[in-house]
């Protein structure tokens, strides 16, 4: 894990905003409250968006000199977003004392269009150029609508530069995973892998890419459990083999049949029904190999970078 010397900023920034909220009733009708302390907070904010973001390029691979000539957002979160896309990438305002009841409220996508710039940029970057620029003339920009999707975008950039990988032990679901991950005012969608194949690491699920924290099996335990798997279906194929010519013959011996159609029904009933009698024989005989690999799977929280 990196030393993280962001958090303790975007902690302070978040400590201020949620003290504000004991003096606004904090709705979807008060996003357009604007004034001097919150333009101050953006600012904070965006200061440590293009720091963050700047060291975050570096860290994962960027190649341009550090100089005027490299930007936060086309440069640094542009490389970013072709990593993690972290456009996609969804926050929850989950603090008690947030009463938002629109969805675009509740449930934002912070950092989309962050690597952009100008009109096409999204609208906290865009208020924040103006409030930093020309405060007097701009200073409704500077309300709470942009200062909680900066802050979101914040706290989704911190969670990427310390990578916390979390122990779960048998807690497949992530029920007591703790999707705020430290903040009092955010918390993150998760992706919990279900079910397991012989040669699929992890079941991705439609809304992956909205996930910013992924629950999953550990490799080692994982890989037992693909190796039982493995094992019981070689042994059901080695006893179908063996077999499903002997079977066939036994069943088909003294059968009328009217057509070929009428054959390929009954070769088709007859098949599967010698596969799942294999199947059940070698689960009768394996099962313990089984059940010991599924009793011993352990879990993590894992950052989703896009791995799978």
């Amino acid at each position: 894990m990196n030393t993280n010397l962001y958090w303790t900023i975007f902690k302070n920034i978040e400590r201020e905003l949620i003290e504000l909220s004991n003096l606004i009733h904090v709705d979807d009708k008060q996003l357009e409250v604007y004034s001097i302390k919150l333009s101050e907070l953006l600012i904070r904010t965006v200061v440590e968006v293009e720091s963050i973001s700047k060291e975050l390029y570096f860290l994962n691979g960027g190649t341009k000199t550090d100089d005027i000539n490299l930007f936060f957002d086309t440069d640094c979160l542009e490389l970013l977003e072709n990593k993690w896309k972290l456009s996609k990438k969804q926050v929850t305002v989950s603090a008690t004392n947030f009463y938002f009841s629109l969805p675009e409220n509740k449930l934002l996508t912070p950092l989309k269009k962050a690597n952009k710039r100008g009109k096409s940029s999204s609208d906290w970057l865009r208020a924040y150029q103006s409030v930093k620029h020309n405060r007097a003339k701009s200073l409704t920009k500077g309300n709470l609508k942009h200062l909680i999707r900066a802050l979101a975008g914040l706290y989704v950039l911190n969670l990427y530069y310390k990578n916390n990988l979390y122990e779960l032990g048998q807690d497949g679901t992530g029920t007591n995973f703790d999707n705020r991950l430290g903040s009092s005012l955010f918390s993150v969608k998760t992706h919990v892998s279900q079910g397991f194949s012989i040669d699929i690491d992890f079941n991705k699920k439609p809304d992956y890419d909205e996930c910013i924290y992924l629950i999953r099996p550990t490799d080692e335990t994982r890989q037992i459990v693909q190796d039982a798997l493995q094992t019981f279906s070689d042994k059901t194929n080695e006893r179908k083999k063996s077999i499903i010519f002997l079977e066939l013959k036994k069943q088909f011996e003294g059968i009328q049949v009217s057509s070929q159609e009428d054959v390929n029904e009954k070769l088709k009933i007859a098949i599967e029904k010698i596969e799942g009698d294999c199947m059940t024989q070698v689960a009768r005989e394996n099962g313990h190999l089984l059940k010991s690999a599924f009793e011993g799977l352990k879990y993590v929280g894992e950052l989703n970078t896009q791995q799978y």
